[in-house]
Formats: structure tokens, sequence, C-alpha cells
């Protein structure tokens, strides 16, 4: 199952700041640790941080899942995105 599960919340999204959702989504659009820090106007080292801390709560193995998981959930939308 992918997922932290905990008892009192059936949604680990609702375990994420503001700013894990934030990175969660650019990561999910394909952005490397770089380019979210100078979009953010974070070092790469903190993005690296928060990415770890998002597949944590989410229960997660490697940023792909990280990605694919977002995108599963329908918290971005790839079709919009320009690549």
């Amino acid at each position: 199952m992918v997922g932290n599960l905990t008892p009192g919340n059936a949604n680990p999204l609702l375990d994420l700041s503001p700013r894990e959702k934030e990175v969660l989504n650019l990561v999910a659009l394909g952005m490397g640790n770089e380019e979210i820090g100078k979009l953010l106007f974070i070092s790469p080292k903190t993005v690296k941080n928060y990415v770890t801390r998002v597949r944590r709560k989410l229960g997660l193995e490697n940023r792909t899942q990280v990605a694919l998981y977002a995108i599963r959930e329908g918290l971005v939308d790839i079709e919009d995105t320009q690549f």
C-alpha cells in the first residue's frame, strides 16, 4: 500500500506542510532540486530535505514514486505543463 496512513489521518496529504505540497507538485512536474530551489528561493539542499520529508510522510521510496503519487492523486495536471 502506498502512503503512510496513520490511525487519526486516513489522508497522508493532510500531514504535508504547504511548502512540502508545493515541492511535491514541482517534483511531479519533473523539476530538479536546483530548478525548484531557484523558483522557491531556497537552496537545492533544502529542496532535497523537503523531498525526503514528503517521501517519508507519504511512505514512498524515491522521487519517481513521489511524482507518480502526485499525478495519480490529481494534484498536478501534466497536460497543462509546457516542457
